[in-house]
């Protein structure tokens, strides 16, 4: 049970045990009746606390106006009247406790004003206004502390939903990552060793020797996949590394434009990036691996690859003839894989047809700027 629950609880016994008290008292002595009555009635209301807060106080201090303080009976009453303005005070609207806690120390004390002065007549005043006081602070003391739990509790709630709203957001990121970085290593890998099988299958009885070229290609770009596919299984079970840090640089493009000449494609390549920072290195290596995985499908066997350093960005281009009326791909996953990475690094990609060719450029800074993305006909 909670310290609220305790108190309430205190509350209600103390209700109990002076109805009880009070009728002992008033069968013992024989009366008067009325002080017991509105004595008894006052406990009982103060039960009913929870449900009528502001009409108990009014019953209560009703009581204490008709009983008066030349009875005993009005302290059992006063006392349970102060109760019941001390539970209203922590469950109601600021102006309405106000009035309540005025009228309740009036009726407090018009009955000693009423008998006029006398011996202690002011102290007796300023006794029950300080009784009255001391109900309305322990009632805000015990709402301002509720208020601060009940705040407490709802920011730890809260606070417990983000937590579970970001590491929900990390797996979806998580596996959108996963699923990018398969993309780049299969996809390459699968289109090379498409274009090797359809060389072999179509040279077969011609050139043996060749189709045998082309199966031996096949065979190692299929090796290629597996590796690289092992590599990131591996690092995906490790703790801690992202998968790109094991991933190739700018330094292995070279590997891919010979991959991608085996395979049948002229590639023309001008390389000259010098020192590039592991992030953007890896991303530039898969713009140019999706680019070039690009051409090969859908162009006509012919790619220009320029990776152009400055000193504040690397600049990879890619640029092959189109074999028909190709326009802007933004909706295939290949791109979509590249415009995240470029933006991981606060690039620029221009992506579109240029006249009878395709383009694609990143701009990929050495520091942080702010990302941009194109993409459409020029």
């Amino acid at each position: 049970m909670s310290r609220f629950g305790r108190v309430d609880t205190l509350v209600t016994v103390v209700a109990v045990l002076v109805t009880g008290l009070t009728l002992v008292q008033a069968v013992a002595s024989g009366g008067p009746w009325l002080p017991a009555a509105c004595t008894v009635a006052g406990c009982a209301a103060v039960l009913l606390r929870h449900r009528h807060p502001l009409a108990v106080v009014a019953v209560t201090t009703a009581g204490v106006l008709v009983v008066g303080q030349a009875d005993p009976s009005w302290v059992s009453l006063g006392a349970m009247s102060q109760l019941a303005l001390l539970h209203l005070v922590s469950t109601v609207r600021r102006r309405v406790w106000v009035v309540a806690a005025v009228a309740t120390a009036l009726a407090f004390c018009l009955p000693l004003v009423l008998r006029g002065p006398g011996s202690g007549v002011e102290a007796n005043v300023a006794a029950m206004i300080a009784w009255t006081t001391g109900a309305v602070a322990v009632g805000h003391a015990v709402r301002t502390r509720r208020d601060y739990v009940l705040a407490v509790q709802d920011r730890a709630r809260r606070a417990e939903q983000m937590r579970e709203a970001v590491a929900r957001r990390r797996v979806v990121e998580e596996r959108l990552r996963i699923a990018r970085e398969l993309h780049d290593v299969v996809g390459h890998h699968v289109a090379v060793i498409n274009v090797h099988a359809g060389l072999a299958r179509r040279i077969l009885r011609t050139d043996p020797d060749r189709s045998e070229h082309a199966l031996v290609e096949t065979e190692t770009a299929a090796r290629a996949v597996l590796r690289e596919m092992a590599g990131i299984l591996r690092v995906l079970r490790e703790d801690g590394d992202d998968t790109d840090t094991a991933a190739p640089g700018l330094d292995s493009v070279i590997d891919l434009v010979e991959a991608v000449r085996r395979g049948g494609v002229e590639v023309e390549a001008l390389l000259d990036h010098g020192d590039v920072p592991d992030l953007v290195s890896v991303t530039g290596y898969r713009v140019v691996q999706e680019a070039l995985t690009n051409a090969a499908r859908h162009g006509r066997g012919r790619a220009t690859l320029t990776v152009r350093g400055t000193p504040e960005a690397v600049v990879v281009e890619v640029v092959n003839p189109v074999a028909d009326a190709t326009t802007c791909q933004g909706g295939g996953y290949g791109l979509v894989g590249m415009r995240e990475r470029v933006a991981a690094v606060s690039g620029r990609l221009e992506v579109g047809r240029d006249g009878d060719v395709f383009r694609v450029r990143a701009t990929l800074p050495l520091d942080a700027a702010s990302a941009e993305v194109t993409c459409g006909d020029r």
